[in-house]
């Protein structure tokens, strides 16, 4: 079976609908990554099919559950995508998700450059890209709680990861993070320091990624409360002295 039929067969068997001029653009964003991966060190995986199971497809299996995560698909929002590497999960998803605008933000020049390539390759209109350090932009005024969903598949411990996502996401707003098995051990040991920022553990939903034989599920965050003005902090005391 070839690209094509894998990601078509895949997007079926995800119940996600598609039109062809979306296939057209994430096939060339996928060429992209496979292109210039080796240049810019975009992500582990060398071959073409390994890039679209293991990151395309598993970045858009959340639209299987896309009604509860994203809501109503006509209600227009502001998504980041904290950490987002090669643009993983946010550029598959604006182009599904074409009504939302999606930030995304990494601090790595060199995968910055070739963010902005790939908008301007792709033609992707509803993608911002962001560069600076999650918890630097947290703190000012333009991002901080500004954010209606804040995603992220940044592999970092969670309590990390929880520090320098949930500032960003407006109170009644959603953050989603990317979960392996692991989650399950890492919620009991952080379900405070969710509540300390301002979070609350809402749901866990699972989906399974076509051609993918690993557990995949998305935590679901609901941002019940302002986080306190001094997270996140700064990036050493964020490591030496974990929530």
């Amino acid at each position: 079976m070839n690209i094509y039929d894998i990601l078509i067969h895949s997007l079926r068997e995800l119940g996600i609908d598609f039109s062809g001029s979306q296939i057209e653009t994430l096939e060339k964003y996928l060429d992209l990554v496979y292109e210039h991966n080796q240049r810019f060190n975009l992500v582990g995986t060398k071959d073409k099919k390994g890039i679209l199971v293991r990151h395309v497809l598993d970045s858009i299996s959340i639209l299987r559950h896309e009604k509860k995560i994203f809501g109503d698909s006509s209600h227009p929002g502001r998504v980041l995508d904290v950490g987002t590497g090669a643009g993983l999960p946010g550029i598959p998803l604006s182009i599904f998700l074409n009504n939302k605008i999606f930030y995304l933000l990494d601090k790595t020049l060199k995968k910055i450059n070739f963010l902005n390539m790939v908008v301007e390759k792709s033609g992707v209109k509803n993608v911002r890209v962001l560069r600076g350090r999650a918890e630097e932009l947290g703190k000012e005024a333009l991002y901080r709680e500004t954010f209606d969903i804040v995603l992220s598949r940044a592999v970092v411990k969670f309590d990390i990861l929880s520090e320098l996502t949930i500032p960003f996401c407006r109170i009644n707003g959603k953050i989603i993070f990317y979960k392996s098995k692991k989650i399950f051990t890492e919620l009991e040991s952080n379900r405070e320091a969710i509540l300390k920022l301002g979070g609350k553990v809402e749901n866990l939903l699972e989906v399974e990624v076509p051609n993918l034989n690993e557990y995949r599920a998305f935590l679901v965050i609901k941002k019940i409360k302002k986080s306190p003005g001094m997270y996140p902090r700064n990036f050493n005391k964020i490591i030496k002295q974990p929530l």
